[in-house]
């Protein structure tokens, strides 16, 4: 919100409410007390008969009898106020937006509209926003499942501190009662949000947003992608002009950190042929290994019978046998992948490499994430899965229960 806008909210809530204390103001407003008495001082500058008193009964008030002025706004106050409203969705920024036009003599400039609903929602996501502002301003607890990018669906139970949008798309910032620390929700991934019955009074301060808080930040991965030419429209829509770099036979180049994860393997098959996965070579690879799985799954009918594949499509049925069969192998000891020769190891204080952990799980003598066991579990068996045709999610996690307590991670 504008300094302008939210100095009218204050003046607008006065006219409505009489007097206010400061900290009742700074708390419909979200800033501080100080920057409240900043902005009483700022109106009464500007002609506002606003003033404070002290004491019980004290607070901030109008005289008696002010009826707001269109003079009190410069011209280029009133187009910043009147855009803050424009882009603000849902009918309440309408009212308040039809009500100053009219106050200021200036119609509506019709140049903006912000519509939250993706195609084909109607008007469900506009509810959901509307819903999920009420419940940041009113301070009320939500309850909702949210469907992470590591292929859990989870029951959360929140208190939600702000929204933002960022890149593409919306974001709540909230802290997890759970897990007692914040996480970031994808808007689009929240499902069936409602009021918990609780009025929370805890001061919420999120951190600045970054990587969405449910993705472990051991699985961020630095990547080198050449696009070909005929992909420039969707190049320039996803990614920032500073990390793309057209090449000499039209190709785009583009470097960029992504969460390694389940959403990052279908963000690049929706690119199809028009992608190469340049580096890391294990983000090639396993790409490579999916595009085979979904030619195995899609291919017509085999000419010869050493083509035949369709025993292997069917998900198995056979007893799930323990991963503890494979345990003279070298194995990561916080992920459980196989430590190969080439793998790329992770590194001790002294930057040395490690002998137990993978490069992705520990850096520089720390863990490059906190996360329990299930959530390692949640994200790891469906790739585990993907690597295995026949085995099913449910398969892998119940393998990776057996597993993972013998891993020097987890052990008790």
């Amino acid at each position: 919100m504008s300094v302008v806008a939210r100095q009218f909210q204050m003046v607008y809530l006065l006219l409505e409410k009489g007097r206010m204390t400061a900290g009742e103001l700074a708390q419909r407003l979200e800033v501080s007390q100080r920057t409240v008495l900043r902005d009483v001082d700022a109106l009464s500058a500007a002609g506002v008969p606003i003033y404070t008193t002290q004491g019980a009964g004290g607070g901030v008030a109008l005289l008696p009898g002010y009826v707001l002025d269109r003079a009190a706004f410069t011209d280029e106050e009133q187009r910043q106020l009147l855009l803050a409203l424009q882009s603000l969705p849902g009918q309440e920024g309408a009212q308040a937006l039809t009500k100053l036009s009219a106050l200021f003599r200036r119609g509506q400039e019709d140049w903006l509209q912000v519509d939250l609903s993706r195609w084909g929602a109607g008007d469900a996501d506009n509810a959901q926003f509307r819903l999920l502002k009420r419940a940041v301003l009113e301070r009320q607890t939500l309850r909702f499942d949210y469907a992470s990018s590591y292929g859990a669906t989870r029951s959360r139970r929140v208190l939600p501190a702000r929204l933002v949008f960022k890149g593409q798309g919306w974001y709540l910032q909230a802290f997890d009662l759970e897990r007692e620390d914040y996480r970031t929700f994808r808007l689009s991934r929240i499902l069936s949000p409602e009021f918990a019955g609780e009025v929370f009074h805890r001061r919420l301060e999120p951190p600045d947003i970054g990587f969405s808080g449910d993705i472990p930040p051991l699985f961020r991965v630095e990547a080198r992608l050449r696009f070909a030419p005929y992909m420039a429209y969707r190049v320039y829509d996803e990614f920032g002009q500073d990390c793309v770099s057209r090449q000499e036979d039209g190709s785009l180049l583009v470097e960029a950190v992504f969460p390694e994860d389940q959403w990052l393997y279908g963000y690049l098959l929706s690119f199809g042929a028009g992608v190469e996965v340049l580096a890391p070579g294990v983000l090639r690879r396993r790409l490579a290994a999916l595009g085979w799985e979904i030619y195995r799954a899609h291919a017509p009918e085999h000419d010869t019978p050493c083509q035949g594949w369709g025993a292997t499509m069917e998900p198995s049925t056979k007893e799930v046998s323990a991963m503890e069969n494979y345990k003279d192998m070298h194995f990561c000891q916080s992920c459980g992948m196989p430590l190969l020769p080439g793998t790329e190891l992770g590194t001790e204080a002294d930057g040395s490499a490690s002998p137990d952990y993978c490069s992705y799980c520990y850096k520089q003598g720390k863990f490059a994430g906190e996360m329990s066991m299930e959530e390692m579990i949640d994200f790891c068996a469906p790739m585990m899965a993907q690597s295995n045709p026949g085995m099913t999610q449910d398969q892998a996690k119940a393998q990776m229960r057996q597993f993972f307590p013998m891993l020097k991670r987890w052990k008790k």
